[in-house]
């Protein structure tokens, strides 16, 4: 991840950003809950932005008909949280921190929703459950049109208070 994070961003092919502990005390926190390898530099999720566009044949159906045959996109890549505190909620702040983001850029630069290609069946029912839709010719290929991204904002902005 660091590596290919590193060259992508010095590319500007995406933009990665990282969840892990604010501070030393946050660290020792996690350690007191039974998280012994957590550092105050320790990587707790990440997830990666760019910009992409996708052809609309391969849009979920009913949603093709409203735009033309290629749209721009925001592709939402490599969202992982780390192995021994998933489940814990960190993976829906990571994606509604993703959507936020995606939303302020689409107000300077047009993005029509958000792409995500889920690495297994589980990964796709994570982003289902928030409102992403299969593809057509490929159910881990997932889409959210912005105008739908509205609630998952809130929600992440809600809980960044």
């Amino acid at each position: 991840m660091r590596q290919t994070a590193l060259q992508h961003q010095s590319k500007g092919i995406s933009r990665t950003f990282v969840a892990v502990p604010r501070d030393d005390e946050a660290a020792q926190a996690f350690q007191r809950n039974g998280y012994a390898g957590v550092g105050s530099s320790s990587i707790l999720g990440f997830y990666a932005l760019s910009s992409a566009i996708v052809l609309v044949e391969a849009l979920p159906s009913g949603l093709a008909k409203r735009y033309p045959r290629q749209i721009p996109v925001t592709r939402l890549g490599r969202l992982a949280v780390r192995l021994d505190i998933q489940g814990q909620g960190l993976g829906r702040i990571l994606l509604a921190d993703a959507v936020n983001r995606a939303r302020g850029a689409a107000q300077s630069v047009g993005s029509a929703g958000i792409a995500v290609d889920a690495k297994d069946e589980a990964a796709a029912r994570f982003y289902r459950r928030f409102g992403f839709l299969a593809c057509r010719d490929s159910p881990k290929m997932l889409y959210l049109p912005m105008w739908r991204t509205a609630a998952l904002a809130r929600a992440g902005k809600a809980f960044a208070r």
